[in-house]
């Protein structure tokens, strides 16, 4: 099942998608035998769907109870109610600093706190403090901290895997692939 889901993988991040009230969660609907409601699109990432079969079935096989809801549209997944569970989410960080991942993405202005679904007031204090400080000593201090919030304390969210990227290209081009969607075509990346 795991060399199934790594050849399957199209998904960047699924998102626990906490309600405003956490006792109306769905992982708190999980530990009633409940389902947990997993959103999804049909046709934003490659394999979408089948992806997230897998991931269901692999739930399953740990006793987790999760029904796949298919959705039209962005505004049907984000959309506020006490059925919020999980929902696909690519996490993006557009250049190399902190701020434009998981400040831009996880802090006060970023999506997931204005539609409600998740808030942490330390996080926003730090996220405030690595948008303006220049003391790179204390911004990676600051970043630690925001992940040990988002990723053990307090989840904002939960990585189950990340996209698998093939480039093709011709033996004689003397250029290495990343293991990314950017394409690094800098003069040091020829080999």
């Amino acid at each position: 099942m795991r060399k199934l889901l790594l050849l399957a993988m199209s998904l960047s991040f699924v998102l626990a998608a906490w309600a405003q009230n956490k006792n109306i969660t769905g992982v708190v609907r999980g530990e009633k035998g409940d389902p947990i409601p997993f959103r999804v699109l049909n046709n934003y990432y490659t394999n979408q769907t089948a992806t997230a079969q897998v991931l269901v079935e692999m739930w399953r096989s740990v006793g987790l109870n999760v029904e796949i809801q298919t959705k039209e549209n962005w505004t049907q997944i984000m959309e506020r109610g006490n059925q919020r569970g999980l929902r696909d989410w690519s996490n993006s960080a557009p250049f190399n600093d902190p701020v434009s991942s998981i400040v831009n993405q996880h802090g006060p202005n970023g999506q997931q706190q204005q539609i409600g679904e998740w808030q942490n007031a330390e996080m926003n204090t730090l996220c405030e403090f690595l948008e303006t400080s220049t003391d790179r000593a204390a911004r990676k201090t600051a970043f630690r901290r925001m992940l040990e919030i988002c990723e053990r304390e307090d989840p904002a969210y939960t990585v189950l895997h990340q996209n698998a990227t093939f480039t093709a290209k011709p033996k004689a081009l003397r250029w290495k692939a990343c293991p990314a969607f950017a394409m690094d075509f800098r003069p040091g990346n020829y080999v």
